[in-house]
C-alpha cells in the first residue's frame, strides 16, 4: 500500500508532527502544502488530508487543494489538530472529499497548545489554552500512530 500524507501547518507546525507520526508509522511520503501544489496522487493507494484549526475551521488552502483534485474511488483520510482536540472540526472537509467520490476511511484530532492573547482576549481561550499546553504529547502520537496503522491495516486486509 502507498501511502501520502498531505498537510497545511503554519501556527506551532502541530499538524506537521501528526503528519510525520503517520509518515514513519507506514512509510508514508509527506506533502506540505506551503511548499507543493503539484503532487501525482494517482500512485496512492490512501491519501491523508490534515490541517490545523485556524479561526474554527481546517486551512483554506487545504479545501483549495483538495477542490483541484479527482478523487473518485480514492481511500482517504482525515486529520487535525486544534486548542480543543475534537473530530467534528473534520467534518466539513469529510463532506468535500466525499463529494468528490472519496471514501473517507477515518478521521482523527489530537489538541494542539496555543497562546490565547494571540487570537482574542476572550477569557473563555484563556482557559482552553491552559487545558491546550504541552499537545500534542507522546499519548497524542501514540493515538496517532494506533490511528493510522488501523486504517492502513485495514486497506491491506
Amino acid at each position: 500500500m502507498k501511502c501520502l500524507i498531505v498537510y497545511y501547518s503554519t501556527y506551532k507546525k502541530h499538524t506537521e508532527k501528526i503528519a510525520e507520526v503517520f509518515a514513519k508509522k507506514v512509510n508514508a511520503d509527506l506533502a506540505d502544502l506551503k511548499n507543493s501544489w503539484s503532487i501525482e496522487i494517482d500512485k496512492y493507494d490512501l491519501i491523508g488530508f490534515g490541517s490545523g484549526v485556524y479561526r474554527e475551521s481546517m486551512a483554506t488552502q487545504l479545501f483549495n487543494y483538495v477542490e483541484k483534485l479527482n478523487l473518485k474511488g480514492k481511500d482517504v483520510f482525515v486529520f487535525s489538530t486544534s486548542g480543543i482536540g475534537k473530530r467534528f472540526y473534520n467534518k466539513k472537509l469529510i463532506k468535500v472529499l466525499e463529494s468528490k467520490g472519496a471514501i473517507c476511511r477515518g478521521s482523527f484530532a489530537c489538541k494542539g497548545s496555543f497562546v490565547s492573547r494571540e487570537f482574542s482576549d476572550n477569557k473563555i481561550f484563556e482557559i482552553m489554552s491552559r487545558f491546550s499546553q504541552g499537545h500534542p504529547n507522546a499519548k497524542d502520537f501514540c493515538k496517532a500512530a494506533r490511528f493510522i496503522e488501523k486504517i492502513a491495516c485495514r486497506d491491506e486486509a
